[in-house]
């Protein structure tokens, strides 16, 4: 499909915001300190461990997938020095900002060009969306793959049957790298392979097989991560053994119990979280998530364990029991606690089922009353101590992300304002997923599902958080773009039809 002159004039517009915004980002949010967060430090650690040579960084936490893609180019911007970190963010900036120029040709395709310029802004200018490549985590990595399989699936939508299974198959190898980055995004992964049974302008054997591709290609990455990466690193095939855990803690946010009187595994975890603390005289270091069993040797394990317990609590804490991993290990814990939730979970299933799609459908809007969420991520102004010279706005930032990192004042100020009322329009969500799935068009419904099943998988197994939404961001704003699309197009239509009848009305007198 050519790309005609409105086409181009979009996509001239789209640009010189995107550069605009963009760099207005870049200057005001540096890729920030990590040494605040646990997650981001060892996402550095892993890339840092990837280009030194070592391949084994399979660990029982921490995903992996954004380390293996990113690697090469952390490894390339570690040589600028004191410019390193902004080199790389520079990298995630501009890959990130692909997204909407995916979005736009993938809707100019199948809609309107107005309806695609329309869609690919709200993209853009999303609040929430902007703001996770200023992070070193997977979010942004994930959301840009996810919106590629989509461009890819549907550029093979009128491809001959050769050039649909490379699309698929390139689709699947991107989307199950993405799920060594967050495993908690293979529902979505599913959806899309199954999305392709709607395709009803091709036999169902063609269907059938793009489906198969797509579970073989991401299946194929991430059976090869195991068998070549995780196991050699860590001895085990358990690729999480703290889920188990965000599953507990997320069983309050429910309103579910978890009592040490539900079973066996409750009472036993509830014993074990009753033992004194003993000194393991070790010190900590992200390496030790390779180690599956006791990160102390078998006389601290056997004397912690010969311990008299307190007194043993009722309801079980759900705080992260790092003393438990220090002397029993991680899966083995995780394993324990595992069968504490399903214990719970049998006896509480209706109320935990109901919590599940009460946090699900407000996590469609990012409001949450209860449990009130801030779903900006990166640091607001007020949270900053500001030092040194104001040279055209540039000052030193100290707060819990930033120490002493040069930022733009005025660009960082804006955001923070800006950023909850500008946010709201996710309260469009639900209608324009209710309105999406009603049009019964195959991307549409693809995209509500894909948003849905992430945000229902992700409400069962922990407490909702930005960072793990992130992945889904550009799913909100494209429906939300379409729905604006939408009425944009009917107002067009009225103004339209009310002009010919008011000119035949003229015409007739």
């Amino acid at each position: 499909m050519s790309i005609g002159r409105a086409a181009r004039r979009h996509l001239g517009i789209l640009l010189a915001i995107t550069v605009l915004v963009r760099c207005m980002m870049f200057v005001s949010y540096p890729l920030g300190a990590a040494h605040y967060d646990d997650d981001q430090a060892a996402q550095g650690y892993f890339m840092a461990e990837l280009a030194a040579g070592n391949l084994l960084v399979g660990n029982v936490r921490y995903g992996t997938g954004y380390p293996l893609v990113m690697a090469p180019l952390f490894a390339l911007t570690r040589a600028l020095g004191s410019l390193a970190d902004r080199g790389f963010l520079l990298i995630q900036v501009v890959a990130h900002s692909a997204i909407p120029f995916l979005v736009y040709d993938m809707f100019r395709r199948r809609f309107r060009h107005k309806c695609a310029f329309i869609v690919a802004l709200a993209v853009l200018l999303d609040p929430f969306g902007l703001q996770w490549a200023h992070v070193m985590l997977p979010g942004w990595l994930v959301a840009l793959v996810c919106v590629a399989a989509l461009w890819l699936a549907q550029l093979a939508w009128r491809a001959s049957p050769g050039r649909r299974c490379v699309c698929f198959a390139l689709a699947g190898v991107g989307l199950g790298m993405m799920c060594l980055a967050r495993w908690n995004f293979a529902p979505a992964v599913a959806v899309f392979g199954f999305s392709v049974f709607l395709w009803r302008h091709i036999p169902l054997r063609q269907r059938a097989l793009l489906c198969l591709l797509v579970a073989a290609c991401s299946g194929g990455v991430i059976g090869a991560y195991i068998g070549l990466i995780h196991i050699p690193s860590t001895g085990v095939t358990d690729v999480n053994c703290v889920a188990a855990h965000n599953a507990m803690r997320s069983l309050r946010e429910k309103g579910v119990a978890a009592r040490a009187s539900n079973g066996e595994h409750s009472a036993r975890y509830a014993e074990l979280l009753a033992l004194p603390a003993r000194a393991h005289g070790q010190t900590y270091h992200l390496s030790l998530w390779r180690r599956a069993g006791p990160w102390v040797g078998e006389a601290d394990q056997q004397a912690f364990l010969r311990q008299p317990h307190g007194d043993v609590a009722e309801e079980i804490a759900t705080d992260f029991p790092g003393l438990l991993y220090w002397h029993l290990g991680p899966c083995p814990v995780d394993s324990l606690l595992s069968g504490a939730f399903q214990e719970a979970l049998a006896l509480n299933w209706p109320r935990y089922l109901a919590g599940v799609v009460r946090a699900a459908g407000a996590s469609l809007t990012h409001i949450q009353a209860d449990a009130p969420v801030d779903y900006m991520y990166l640091e607001r102004a007020e949270a900053i101590a500001w030092q040194g010279d104001n040279q055209l706005g540039m000052e030193r930032a100290l707060s819990r992300q930033f120490d002493g990192h040069l930022v733009w004042r005025p660009g960082l100020s804006l955001f923070s304002a800006l950023f909850r009322p500008w946010n709201l329009i996710k309260l469009l969500t639900p209608l324009a997923l209710l309105a999406a799935l009603w049009r019964r068009d195959w991307l549409l419904t693809c995209v509500a599902a894909m948003l849905l099943a992430g945000l229902v998988s992700l409400a069962a197994a922990t407490i909702l958080t930005p960072r793990y939404i992130s992945t889904l961001a550009p799913l909100y704003s494209i429906l939300i773009g379409w729905l604006l699309a939408t009425a944009v197009e009917r107002v067009s239509r009225a103004r339209a039809r009310v002009k010919r009848e008011s000119a035949l009305g003229a015409n007739s007198q």
